[in-house]
């Protein structure tokens, strides 16, 4: 098969060359294209090919300097890729932008007579702040030219390009981005919790902004563009030194006035920022890009600036090392934060980042196998020419009435998650976040996560929840911890929303948590019989029935599909493998595992025995630790993985777990698997070779079913037959349906018109020190910049009432001519503490800006100000006689 691969810059010849190096690549012939008439891409694009391709030659469709204008180009490019397809005998043509001009003219020359693969190169997943009656941006139309296939990253621009419109049927493969998806450095970073601090709290930052060419793009007025890059540079360079990285496709007149900015290095445009240059930074500034992926290799935190002229908006992505601000005030909150307590302040809220990047290892191979299987798409049939009441005859009249009853039924399309964070580092969050970035690639809801723990008030809660259709509460955790879960949960219901309950917990968990948090307690069990709620296990389901649940539904749970999923030996080796996953903590069974180690060795059994997991402060005085254990503490994802390949048993010493997601990751390693009998495993995969339970919970019990297992052949079908029940489409399908979500088949496509945009509805987050936000305040009211003030402000004033912000907050009310507004803060002020007479004196020169409203305020703060001085004089009098 000749397959051609039409490149307009640098990275489309990375894309071409690891689709190239695929499995099974060698069995066709490949034609790297290009069409420049400047010389300046063909001359990237050859060497990077020399680079890249071991000689591959690159095919200009034109001479460079070739004497065209714009149009002529554009007209003679359609010409010419038809004449270069005719003469090669393309089968195939992979490209990687079907917006771009270039990319709209390849597609319109080609795609009805030829199979058109497009690839996803970059990040596509923005929003807009606003949405006109005219175009929109560009990125909005990615995929709409009706190619063959289109290879896209992950399941957020999925289900973009499947529900943009109405009629959507664009054949959409998510196989994940060539040269990211397959990088287990980028699947750490992705999936990390942690990250690495700046300097020492004080010192002086090394920052980057890596600038984007918006003026060239129309994104942004050259005006605005410049005038950002200006207020934005001047801010930072007070924290720090400040380098910028202009885009490579930057023009020499923009590059000529970088060079202009006062206390700024500007680096060469031509130079690559890898993940092992940005390394050297303590903070990252870009505007949107798909840079984020090289911060995330580097350990580097990254700002997203959004400023209030850009209509686009980076999607917010919850990842500590991630950060998004719409105004040059919150960008400064956080660089200052940095750069006084050596910690970054990311986003709290968020999506993560496998919403938009899926992880395989086998991408450039399915890429390959889609460009393979493509074929040109049939042509719509033309319409018909037939009156609504005639196509209303030719159905069956049971249809036609069951098609009534579902136009009436509107599906809710959105979908917001509560719980206590969001990560792969604990098992409570994984079926979830699984979940939502599988509904994502087939249905049109709109998915949010929000933390409750950024969260002061259950107001502020429901005004972010006020568009939101079902709410979904992610274990019962919240109402323990957080003060705000139980009013919350009121407030839903009383506002109409439906709220269910996907619960994790246990009896155990639930009567720890009882005697820790009676009070709260309580109150959930008055909530739960109102609440939808989901579990992981039948037994799980009877003890909420107990609680006076009417009707828990039993969905079970699932786990992602990670990169190393290898299978264990069918053979039990000489020195058998014991492992078991889990944080170290007394309801996991810390002393049952240890004693049963210990039993073991006394017997002379030639067993090894390995706990994975973290170390926690739940661990008695009297849980023994034993020696005969290996304990390897807490590893990535992968890591464990590769651990139960290499292991013989899974050994779940837990005395009470509902469904463990490490049994299901164990089945799908075809790992024998022992558990105690309480546990929620049992009900799936009791009689299953392989598997082996028991009864009492005591080393001895354990210790027979480990010799019996090991006896015993596992069952392939049954294995495989358990591993379906979890698997993710099966899990989706029984959420969904529980969850009233529309799912595959659903007539739920958006409407023809896209949603109005919005920016980020995350204020940002402030340092929690006082004296931080007082100096933020300052900062901003000193600058001009009254919207942040008042921000930092309203936050200041949710903890405390300061006079000196009460009353600058008062003055920027009243100079917007907003009178009720500043007489309460002037109100609140004069009933603060503080110094009396000074106090005073502020309210009556505030007042003074009032107008008539203010005079009578006015009056009374001038009385009070010469009744304070004159108390003052005379107690001072006093006290020297």
């Amino acid at each position: 098969m000749r397959i051609a691969v039409f490149a307009e810059n640098r990275n489309g010849v990375g894309l071409a060359a690891g689709i190239m190096r695929a499995p099974g690549a060698e069995a066709h012939s490949f034609h790297l294209v290009t069409a420049d008439r400047d010389g300046d891409v063909a001359g990237w694009i050859e060497e990077e090919a020399a680079a890249r391709l071991d000689g591959l030659a690159v095919r200009n469709l034109f001479v460079v300097d070739e004497p065209l204008s714009d149009a002529e180009f554009l007209e003679e490019l359609g010409h010419r890729i038809r004449a270069f397809v005719a003469e090669e005998g393309i089968d195939r043509l992979v490209f990687f932008n079907d917006q771009s001009q270039r990319g709209r003219r390849v597609a319109g020359a080609l795609g009805r007579t030829l199979p058109l693969v497009l690839v996803q190169d970059g990040h596509l997943d923005f929003r807009f702040k606003r949405t006109d009656a005219g175009l929109h941006d560009q990125n909005w139309y990615y995929g709409s030219s009706r190619p063959a296939a289109v290879c896209v990253w992950g399941p957020a621009t999925a289900q973009h390009l499947l529900f943009r419109t109405a009629d959507a049927d664009v054949p959409v493969h998510l196989t994940g981005a060539l040269g990211h998806s397959d990088d287990p450095v980028l699947l750490r970073a992705a999936r990390s919790t942690t990250h690495r601090h700046a300097k020492d709290p004080g010192e002086p930052l090394r920052m980057v902004v890596l600038d984007q060419p918006l003026g060239d793009q129309k994104k942004l007025s050259r005006a605005d563009h410049r005038a950002q890059l200006t207020e934005l540079c001047a801010e930072l360079a007070r924290f720090g030194s400040v380098e910028i990285k202009p885009h490579p496709s930057t023009l020499r007149g923009h590059l000529d006035w970088l060079h202009t900015l006062p206390d700024v290095t500007v680096l060469d445009e031509k130079a690559l920022l890898d993940a092992e240059a940005l390394d050297g930074y303590d903070l990252a500034v870009t505007f949107f890009s798909t840079t984020y992926l090289q911060t995330l290799r580097a350990g580097t935190p990254l700002i997203l600036f959004s400023p209030p002229p850009l209509n686009i908006v980076f999607p917010t992505v919850n990842h500590p090392l991630l950060r998004n601000v719409g105004t040059v005030g919150e960008l400064t909150d956080v660089v200052a934060d940095l750069q006084r307590s050596g910690k970054f302040a990311a986003n709290v809220h968020g999506e993560p980042v496998e919403h938009f990047i899926g992880f395989h290892e086998d991408v450039p191979e399915r890429v390959l196998t889609i460009v393979e299987e493509a074929a040109v798409p049939a042509e719509r049939p033309a319409p018909r020419w037939t009156s609504a009441e005639e196509d209303e005859d030719t159905l069956p009249r049971a249809e036609r009435a069951l098609r009534d009853v579902r136009r009436r039924m509107e599906r809710p399309r959105s979908l917001a998650v509560l719980g206590l964070g969001f990560s792969y580092v604990t098992g409570v969050a994984i079926p979830v976040l699984t979940y939502t970035q599988a509904l994502l690639a087939q249905s049109p809801v709109d998915v949010r996560y929000f933390d409750l723990g950024a969260y002061t008030r259950a107001e502020d809660v429901m005004g972010d929840l006020a568009d939101v259709e079902v709410v979904l509460v992610n274990s019962l955790a919240p109402f323990w911890r957080s003060p705000l879960a139980g009013e919350l949960v009121r407030a839903l219901k009383d506002a109409g929303k439906s709220v269910a309950l996907y619960a994790h917990e246990t009896e155990y968990v639930m009567n720890f948590e009882g005697g820790e948090h009676t009070l709260r307690h309580q109150e959930l069990l008055a909530l739960l019989p109102g609440l939808k709620v989901l579990c992981v296990s039948t037994a799980q389901a009877d003890m909420f029935r107990a609680l006076g649940v009417i009707d828990p539904v039993v969905v079970y749970n699932t786990v992602p599909r990670d990169t190393h999923r290898e299978r264990a030996r069918r053979t039990p080796g000489e020195r058998p493998r014991i492992v078991m996953v889990g944080s170290m903590q007394d309801r996991k069974g810390l002393d049952l595992f240890s004693r049963v180690a210990e039993l073991a060795y006394a017997q002379g059994l030639p067993w090894r025995f390995t706990w994975i997991g973290h170390r926690t402060w739940r661990i008695g005085t009297s849980t023994l630790l034993s020696d005969r254990v290996e304990w390897l503490g807490a590893l990535s994802r992968d890591r464990v993985r590769e651990e139960l390949a290499a292991s013989d048993v899974f050994f779940l010493s837990s005395v009470d777990d509902p469904m463990p997601l490490s049994v299901v990751e164990a089945v799908q390693q075809r790992l024998r698997t022992v558990t105690y009998h309480r546990v929620g495993s049992r009900e799936v995969l009791e009689g299953v070779p392989g598997y082996r339970s028991f009864a009492e919970y005591t080393p001895e019990a354990a210790l027979g079913a480990l010799r019996r297992v090991l006896d015993e052949e596992i069952s392939e079908s049954q294995y495989q037959d358990v591993e379906e029940l979890f698997d993710i489409p099966a899990f989706t399908a029984r959420m969904t349906t529980a969850l009233g979500l529309p799912g595959p088949g659903d007539e739920a496509h958006r409407d023809g018109e896209p949603e109005e945009g919005e920016e980020s509805p995350f204020a940002a987050l402030l340092a929690r020190r006082g004296s931080f936000l007082a100096e933020d305040f300052t900062r901003h009211f000193q600058a001009g910049r009254h919207d942040d003030a008042l921000r930092v402000g309203t936050e200041i004033l949710r903890r405390r009432q300061p006079v000196d912000v009460l009353v600058g907050m008062a003055e920027i009310r009243a100079r917007r001519g907003q009178p009720a507004e500043a007489c309460r803060l002037l109100a609140a002020a004069a009933m603060a503490g503080g110094d009396r007479g000074r106090v005073w004196v502020e309210v009556a020169r505030v007042a003074n800006l009032l107008g008539a409203r203010g005079r009578a305020i006015r009056q009374l703060a001038r009385k009070e100000s010469v009744r304070i001085q004159l108390g003052n004089r005379s107690s001072r009098l006093l006290k020297s006689e």
